[in-house]
C-alpha cells in the first residue's frame, strides 16, 4: 500500500527479528496460522501472497468511505521523560453499550523490510457511547535509548473486543471467524521536546568514566543541554555529549534538560549510575583505576570500542571465575614511571587473560606483573595495536595456545624489555606464538618456559624481528624437541643469545640469524657458540626451574660482550659495541642487584605529570635526551577523542623542560573533567602521557 491511501495506518506485529509485545496474543485473537496475513479494520482479512497488493487495494477502497462514530485528535508527546500517547476522543454518534477497548502503541521504522513494527503496546476499557461525549486518554511508554526518535510513531485504536467476520484466502472467501472491528484509529509522529540520552556504562568501580550521549528530540535546533550527573539539583555541564568521572561510591540519578526557543523539558533517570568499591566487577569498563587500590573482577569484562580504561601504577587486579579481560577500545595499563610499583594482574584461582580484539588504539601494557592464567596471558587478534613493555609475564598455563603471548593477524605489536618466564603450554609454545603476524620482539628475557614447541612458534608468514633477546633454558616436550617451531615463516634474529641443553630444531623454515650466540652454532654472519656466562642462570630447563629469580646478565669475560652487530645503530647505552642478549643495544635492560629481577628500562624521551589527577593546573616535566635538546620540540594537549585542545609548545627549542597547563583550550575556555593526553614530539620520537582533570 504505497499510494492513494491517506487513511491507511500500517501496524505490523513482528515475531522474528524484532518481536513485538502482544505478538502471540494478537495472532491468537484472529486465529492466524498462515503468513502473510493482513487484517483491515479488524474484521476483513486476506491471507496469502501472490497478487496481494491488488486485493489489498480493493479491500481498502471498500472501507475508506465508511463513516465512523468517533473522531480522534492525537499527539505523541513527552511526559516525565517518557513517550506520551495522547488521544482527545469525541463521540459523533451514539453507539450501543458493548465491550470496547482503546489500544495505545508505538511503532518503529527499522528498515524498508520492517517499517511499521509494534515496539510498545497497552490497552484499557473504552466506555464512551453517547454522541457528544468527550474524554482525553493517555498512556506513557518508556523509550529505548537506541531508537532514532524520528522513526517513532504513536498509534491509537478504538476496537470492539469480539465479533464475527470473514477471511479471504488468495481472494476467495472462507468460513466466518472471530474478528475485532475497529471503530476509529489515528497516528502521529512526535511533537514537542524529548530529552533522551545513552551511556557507555552504568556500573563500575571509582573512578568510573561515563560518556553521556544526547539522543534528544528534536535532532537539530537544540539551544542548550544541561546535565546534573549526581542528582543534587545543580547542573554540572552544558556540553551536548559530556564525559564525567564518578569518584565516590554510590548510586546516582542523572538529569538532562534541553532548551529550544526558550521552551525547556527535562528527564531524570533515577539510580542510573552505580559506583562500586571495586570488589565485584563485571561488564563494561571505563574510567581510571588508581594506584594502591585493589580490584576484583568476578565476571567477564570488556572495554568496548570508543571507551578507555587507565590503570595507574600500584593497582592490583584479581580476576576470578575464569573471567576474561577483553579490550576492543583502549587500555592504558602503564606503570613505567615507577619500577617499584607494577600493576598486578593475577588470580587466586585462574583467569583467561587479557584479549585485544580489533582495536587500533595505542594500547599499552607497561611494567605489569601478569600471572596465573589458564589461557594465554595476553591475546592480540584482529590487527590490534599493542605495546608490551617492561612486564613480567610468568607462571601462566594453557593447552592449545601460547602460554604468555598469542598474536593472530596483528603486525603493529611491540614486545620489549619483558621477562617472560616459567610459563607452560601442553600443546603449543611456552612463551610466544605468532600466526600471520610480524611483531617486533626486542630485549626480552625468555627463559624456563615449557611447551610442546619450546618457547616460540611462528606460522603463516610470521616474519617477526627479534633483536637482543636472551632465550635460555626453555623446554620442548615434543618427541623431536623444537626451541622454535617455524611454518612458512622467516623470522629475522640478531644480537641474541639462544641457549638450550639440547639441539635446536627449525622445522620447515630457516630463520635468518646473525651476530648471535646459539647452542651448537648456526650459520650466519657474526654468530658464535659456547657458554654465554650468565651471572646466575636457573638450574635447568623448563618451567620446573625458576627463571624469575635467576640473573641473566653477563659476567665479565663473557664472549657475548661487545660481540653483537658492530653497526653504531646497535650500540649499547654507553656507546660501546652491542652486547648480545637482553641487556645489550640502545634499549637494553639495565642490570640490577635486586633479587626480584626488577626491570630497569633504558632512559628515553618521556613525560611526567604532577599532580595527576589535577585541578585545574598540571605541571608537565619533559625528559629530553641529549640528541634532541637543541632541536625543535612540540608539546600539545589532546582529548580522549584525539582532538587538539591546547598547544603548549609549537616547534620550539626548549629553554625550560617544565611547562604548565591551566586546563584551558586554545580559545581560553575551561575544559571539562576527563582524560587528556599530553604529547611531545621531538626530532627522534613522539611520546605521550595520560593526565586526568578532575573538578
Amino acid at each position: 500500500m504505497s499510494q492513494n491511501q491517506d487513511y491507511f495506518i500500517s501496524v505490523i506485529w513482528e515475531g522474528d527479528n524484532h518481536t513485538s509485545p502482544n505478538y502471540s496474543t494478537r495472532g491468537n485473537e484472529y486465529g492466524l496460522y498462515y503468513l502473510p496475513s493482513a487484517g483491515f479494520n479488524g474484521d476483513t482479512f486476506d491471507i496469502g501472497g501472490g497478487s496481494a497488493y491488488n486485493r489489498y487495494q480493493n479491500i481498502y477502497n471498500g472501507i475508506v468511505n465508511q463513516s465512523s462514530p468517533i473522531e480522534i485528535a492525537m499527539d505523541l508527546g513527552v511526559s516525565g521523560g517518557q513517550f506520551a500517547v495522547i488521544a482527545d476522543v469525541l463521540m459523533t454518534e451514539t453507539i450501543p453499550a458493548d465491550d470496547y477497548r482503546i489500544i495505545y502503541m508505538l511503532k518503529y521504522y527499522f528498515s524498508d523490510s520492517y517499517n511499521s513494527t509494534v515496539v510498545r503496546y497497552a490497552e484499557e476499557d473504552f466506555n464512551l457511547t453517547t454522541s457528544g461525549s468527550t474524554q482525553q486518554f493517555q498512556h506513557n511508554f518508556t523509550f529505548d535509548p537506541t531508537w532514532d526518535v524520528a522513526n517513532i510513531m504513536g498509534v491509537v485504536i478504538i476496537q470492539h473486543t469480539n465479533s464475527t467476520g470473514t477471511f479471504v484466502v488468495n481472494g476467495y472467501p472462507e468460513a466466518p471467524f472471530s474478528t475485532y472491528p475497529i471503530l476509529q484509529a489515528a497516528q502521529s509522529s512526535i511533537t514537542g521536546l524529548l530529552p533522551m540520552f545513552s551511556t557507555n556504562v552504568t556500573e563500575g568501580p571509582a573512578y568510573l568514566g561515563v560518556q553521556f550521549t544526547s539522543t534528544s528530540f528534536p535532532q537539530t535546533g537544540i539551544d542548550m543541554w544541561e546535565w546534573d550527573f549526581d542528582g543534587d539539583g545543580t547542573f554540572d555541564s552544558t556540553q551536548e555529549n559530556p564525559y564525567h568521572l564518578y569518584t565516590v561510591s554510590g548510586v546516582y540519578d542523572v538529569t538532562l534538560r534541553i532548551t529550544v526557543d526558550g521552551e525547556t523539558e527535562e528527564t531524570t533517570a533515577t539510580e542510573l549510575i552505580t559506583v562500586t568499591d571495586g570488589s565485584a566487577i563485571s561488564g563494561n569498563l571505563s574510567g581510571a583505576w588508581l594506584a594502591g587500590n585493589e580490584y576484583t573482577i568476578t565476571g567477564d569484562v570488556e572495554i568496548v570500542t570508543g571507551d578507555m580504561l587507565t590503570i595507574y601504577e600500584g593497582a592490583e587486579i584479581n580476576i576470578e571465575n575464569d573471567a576474561q579481560f577483553t579490550v576492543n577500545g583502549l587500555l592504558l595499563a602503564d606503570a613505567s614511571e615507577t619500577r617499584s610499583e607494577p600493576i598486578i594482574f593475577t588470580s587466586d584461582t585462574s583467569w583467561n587473560g587479557i584479549r585485544f580484539f580489533s582495536t587500533q588504539e595505542e594500547n599499552i601494557i607497561a611494567n605489569c606483573d601478569i600471572s596465573n592464567t589458564s589461557d594465554s596471558a595476553i591475546i592480540i587478534e584482529g590487527d590490534s595495536q599493542v605495546d608490551i613493555v617492561g612486564c613480567i609475564i610468568h607462571d601462566n598455563n594453557t593447552s592449545s595456545q601460547a602460554a604468555a603471548i598469542e598474536i593472530v593477524g596483528s603486525n603493529d605489536v611491540l614486545i620489549s624489555q619483558n621477562v617472560i618466564v616459567n610459563n607452560t603450554s601442553s600443546n603449543c609454545a611456552g612463551a610466544i606464538r605468532c600466526t600471520a603476524s610480524s611483531p617486533e620482539i626486542s630485549n626480552n628475557i625468555v627463559a624456563n618456559n615449557t611447551g610442546q614447541w619450546g618457547a616460540f612458534s611462528f606460522k603463516n608468514d610470521s616474519n617477526a624481528t627479534l633483536v637482543n633477546n636472551t632465550i635460555a633454558n626453555n623446554l620442548s616436550t615434543n618427541a623431536s624437541p623444537y626451541l622454535f617451531f617455524l611454518l612458512s615463516s622467516v623470522p629475522v634474529i640478531s644480537n641474541s643469545i639462544i641457549i638450550d641443553n639440547g639441539e635446536i630444531y627449525f622445522p620447515q623454515s630457516t630463520p635468518e640469524i646473525t651476530y648471535s650466540c646459539v647452542t651448537g652454532g648456526f650459520a650466519g654472519e657474526g654468530n658464535i657458540e659456547g657458554e654465554p656466562l650468565f651471572i646466575s642462570p636457573s638450574d635447568g630447563d623448563g618451567s620446573g626451574y625458576d627463571g624469575l629469580t635467576a640473573n641473566w646478565s653477563l659476567q665479565t669475560g663473557s664472549p657475548c660482550i661487545d660481540a653483537g652487530n658492530p653497526d653504531a645503530m646497535y650500540n649499547d647505552v654507553d656507546g660501546s659495541r652491542n652486547d648480545m642478549g637482553a641487556y645489550g643495544g640502545p634499549n637494553g635492560m639495565q642490570p640490577t642487584d635486586s633479587e626480584d629481577n626488577t626491570i630497569n628500562i633504558a632512559a628515553v624521551n618521556s613525560i611526567s605529570v604532577y599532580p595527576n589527577p589535577f585541578n585545574p593546573t598540571a605541571n608537565i616535566a619533559l625528559s629530553i635526551n641529549e640528541n634532541d635538546l637543541l632541536k625543535p620540540v612540540s608539546v600539545k594537549i589532546f582529548n580522549i577523542k584525539g582532538q587538539l585542545v591546547r598547544t603548549i609548545v609549537n616547534n620550539e627549542i626548549m629553554q625550560n623542560t617544565t611547562v604548565v597547563w591551566n586546563g584551558k583550550d586554545n580559545n581560553g575556555n575551561s575544559t571539562s573533567s576527563g582524560m587528556y593526553f599530553v604529547k611531545m614530539k621531538t626530532a627522534s620520537s613522539e611520546v605521550s602521557k595520560k593526565m586526568l582533570l578532575m573538578k
